[in-house]
């Protein structure tokens, strides 16, 4: 399970999931209430949007229950299909806040993560089709040999060169 490529892919994907619940979304720097020179940060984190908080405990929770489901490998695609989705929607409602408030907070990195994991998460559905493609390819070879139909072709490749 850990030394397949899509498990590293998907494992990043959480990772980079459960690293949004402690990092700010966005900042702004306000001069300090005294008239000093000083500026103070007020930043809002993910976790003070419960919107937020629900979007990103979903996403990881699937990114981390597809990575479990490394044996069924089409419900392993259909579940990261699923996170795909809900990623784009995450995102959508960031650039919501984005659009909204873009002239009073700075936005940070981490905003970026959602779009980030969609780009590994179809990369992992890559790696885990081509693991299933060569489970069906295998299981068709074993069929054709138990009915001796690769016998037969190799003897009429025989003769025909």
């Amino acid at each position: 399970m850990w030394q397949r490529f899509q498990t590293l892919l998907l494992l990043i994907c959480a990772g980079l999931l459960i690293s949004m619940f402690s990092a700010d979304m966005c900042y702004v720097m306000v001069p300090d209430a005294d008239g000093g020179q000083e500026l103070s940060r007020y930043a809002i984190k993910f976790v003070n949007r419960s919107q937020f908080i629900i979007f990103t405990f979903v996403t990881m929770a699937l990114s981390v229950i597809a990575i479990f489901y490394y044996k069924a490998r089409i419900l392993q695609i259909r579940i990261c299909i699923i996170n795909i989705l809900l990623l784009i929607a995450y995102q959508a409602w960031i650039l919501v806040y984005y659009f909204q408030f873009k002239s009073v907070y700075k936005f940070t990195v981490p905003t970026l993560f959602p779009i980030v994991c969609v780009i590994l998460l179809l990369i992992a559905i890559r790696y885990i089709w081509r693991d299933e493609s060569e489970v069906i390819a295998y299981h068709i070879l074993r069929k054709n040999k138990k009915n001796g139909k690769i016998k037969k072709y190799q003897q009429e490749h025989e003769k025909n060169s």
